[in-house]
């Protein structure tokens, strides 16, 4: 994704995809009204909200500025589109992007101690530090990800050199930056694994991989997206409807997608033989899934 012309200079973008929770993202804008750093732009992106979304929003942040879609974009198509409306109203090469999830809970520092931190790591992504909303503990990817491509596993980082792999919740990134990765490419990765194969290619690119020291954002577990475990008990027809749907982590299709844009050559035939057999074993034959770490 190319960089237009610029217009202002060193400015905060929060892009904030949403979908019919209308509650939660009311509540996510009110933690953002609350912050001590408000001197932000705020983008909602509303992917074809039926519940009244959009005007909720207005009504608790009158500034935001609203792109509306018709509920076909899913979480990459909505930043792409919500990177599109910055390009074309005016964004400058230093301003700070903040790509955010509508259910997380964030205290009223947040903004203003991820900035602090970030305004020192050039040509960096800076992730906030990720815990459990209910309990406060640090979660799987907390300390950021190592993704293993040859064997498509991923596993908490053990250090920050080791980091090569990020979630997109609560990411922070200039402008100029974004620009260099080429943005996100919903066309083959709607949803999930989008956010994992456009971190890999920041770092393939030069950029790092960092997780914030002290900016701390919870995240509401139970809301994450649903696996082909949570469905064992229905019949394997209404598994296999539901497991090729862009929602479902463990789509076959979209996985093999993640294998063309993210592995080695060499490596493709044998993860794609992989996927499509354990695939079918856990759908027709019912068995659940191990947990996987996203």
């Amino acid at each position: 994704m190319s960089v237009p012309a610029q217009e202002t200079s060193g400015r905060l973008c929060i892009l904030l995809p949403v979908h019919n929770r209308r509650a939660t993202t009311v509540r996510c804008v009110e933690m953002l009204r609350a912050q001590t750093r408000r001197d932000f732009r705020l983008v909602l992106v509303d992917d074809g909200s039926s519940d009244g979304t959009a005007a909720a929003v207005q009504a608790v942040w009158p500034a935001v500025e609203i792109v509306t879609g018709r509920g076909d974009w899913w979480w990459a198509g909505s930043l792409q589109q919500g990177c599109r409306h910055l390009a074309r109203n005016g964004v400058a090469g230093d301003d700070v992007v903040l790509l955010l999830n509508d259910d997380i809970v964030i205290g009223p520092e947040f903004l203003a101690q991820a900035l602090a931190e970030f305004s020192s790591l050039p040509d960096t992504l800076l992730l906030a530090r990720q815990v459990d909303a209910q309990t406060g503990a640090d979660i799987d990817f907390g300390g950021g990800l190592h993704a293993d491509l040859r064997e498509l596993r991923f596993t908490a980082a053990r250090d920050p050199a080791q980091i090569n792999c990020l979630p997109t919740r609560g990411l922070f990134l200039r402008w100029r930056d974004l620009g260099r990765v080429g943005g996100f490419r919903p066309e083959w990765l709607p949803h999930y694994l989008s956010d994992y194969e456009f971190t890999l290619r920041a770092a393939a690119r030069g950029l790092a991989l960092r997780v914030a020291r002290t900016a701390t954002l919870g995240v509401s577990l139970a809301q994450s997206g649903r696996s082909l475990a949570d469905v064992g008990a229905e019949s394997w027809w209404r598994r296999l409807t539901l497991a090729l749907s862009p929602r479902f982590k463990d789509n076959p299709r979209t996985w093999s997608a993640f294998v063309w844009l993210a592995v080695p050559p060499a490596r493709k035939p044998y993860l794609w033989l992989k996927i499509w057999i354990h695939f079918l074993v856990v759908t027709v034959g019912g068995f659940a899934r191990p947990a996987r770490r996203d």
